[in-house]
């Protein structure tokens, strides 16, 4: 846990794309510094070009979920970016010219490295089915030559000077100078080279960093919706926890004491309103799901204002605001 807690090496600002109502993260040093430093996973999207419609392994970009977005934004350490405004403005804004030149002979740079692996992988395995063609070649001849044929092979060539130059005389050579020579060879007309197409997964320099007036979304434009959920979230990170989507264990949260990679899930988690009844069938339910697949269900809720301020059974911090319960079902 104390990963999530320890001092970044190096402080960056995070650029968030919101992009049709979803918080997407696509630099791969974003991704890493916010869950090595700030212990948000959240969820890779991305599919191959080449083959979209698979959906085992994924990548960039990182889907983060709108309360993680506000926690990054609370925090000073990201900030939310409208793409749609921001590709536009700069794409008819003069003044960046420059700099769209070379985001183009940034890609044109990339096809050409994807060209040169291209074409190296295409001749290594030509040279090795060639080499696997020319053994199997060589072993069937062998198998199919008659026995008299290696006796036959084998005879001295003076036989041949021994029937004199009459005898070569009757036989028409094969290096008469009336044989009109060969053409020469056409030489090939060699096909365009035709560069592959490349997706990055980012479109810096050509997007702003730091955000532009008129790209950068305010921090209120997250739905209001998640506030029961980030409160919790708020109260889950600042202990060092790290935290994913719990839908596939029946909760919004699911709750890791460390890096996911290294660690199982302890808790599945839900965020309540102070004053919001908790219906029964979600502890009955929560509480059994979580003990079946080995995790305790825990929910909480944060103070009102008021009551924080009047001191009623916590602290000035936010962290302190929030109660949480966990409930695991016995005899299961």
């Amino acid at each position: 846990m104390a990963a999530a807690s320890a001092p970044p090496a190096a402080e960056r600002l995070v650029r968030i794309s919101r992009i049709a109502g979803r918080y997407l993260v696509f630099d791969i040093d974003d991704v890493v510094y916010i869950r090595r430093c700030h212990g948000v996973c959240a969820v890779l999207t991305g599919t191959m070009p080449q083959n979209p419609t698979q959906n085992l392994f994924l990548g960039l970009p990182v889907e983060l979920q709108a309360e993680e977005a506000k926690l990054l934004v609370d925090m000073g350490v990201a900030y939310v970016a409208d793409e749609l405004a921001d590709h536009l403005a700069r794409l008819s804004d003069p003044a960046f010219e420059p700099a769209r030149r070379t985001y183009r002979e940034h890609l044109r740079q990339l096809r050409k490295t994807a060209q040169q692996a291209f074409e190296e992988e295409k001749a290594r395995v030509a040279a090795l089915h060639a080499d696997k063609r020319g053994g199997k070649k060589n072993k069937e001849s062998k198998k199919k030559q008659p026995a008299g044929v290696e006796a036959a092979s084998a005879e001295p060539e003076s036989s041949a000077a021994a029937s004199g130059p009459a005898a070569q005389a009757e036989t028409p050579s094969l290096f008469d100078d009336d044989v009109p020579p060969p053409p020469p060879p056409q030489p090939q007309k060699q096909k365009p080279s035709i560069l592959p197409g490349v997706t990055p997964s980012t479109s810096f320099p050509l997007t702003a960093t730091p955000p532009s007036p008129a790209s950068s979304a305010p921090a209120d434009s997250i739905p209001a919706s998640v506030a029961p959920s980030y409160a919790l979230l708020t109260y889950l990170n600042s202990r060092g926890y790290y935290t994913t989507p719990g839908l596939r264990f029946g909760g919004r949260l699911s709750v890791y004491p460390g890096d996911p990679f290294r660690y199982h899930a302890h808790y599945l988690a839900n965020g309540y309103g102070w004053d919001e009844p908790v219906p029964m069938l979600d502890v009955v339910t929560s509480g059994r799901l979580g003990t079946a697949v080995k995790k305790g269900f825990l929910f909480g809720a944060e103070r009102p204002k008021a009551a924080a301020e009047e001191g009623e059974e916590g602290g000035k911090d936010k962290g302190e605001n929030v109660r949480v319960f966990c409930v695991e079902w016995a005899g299961m």
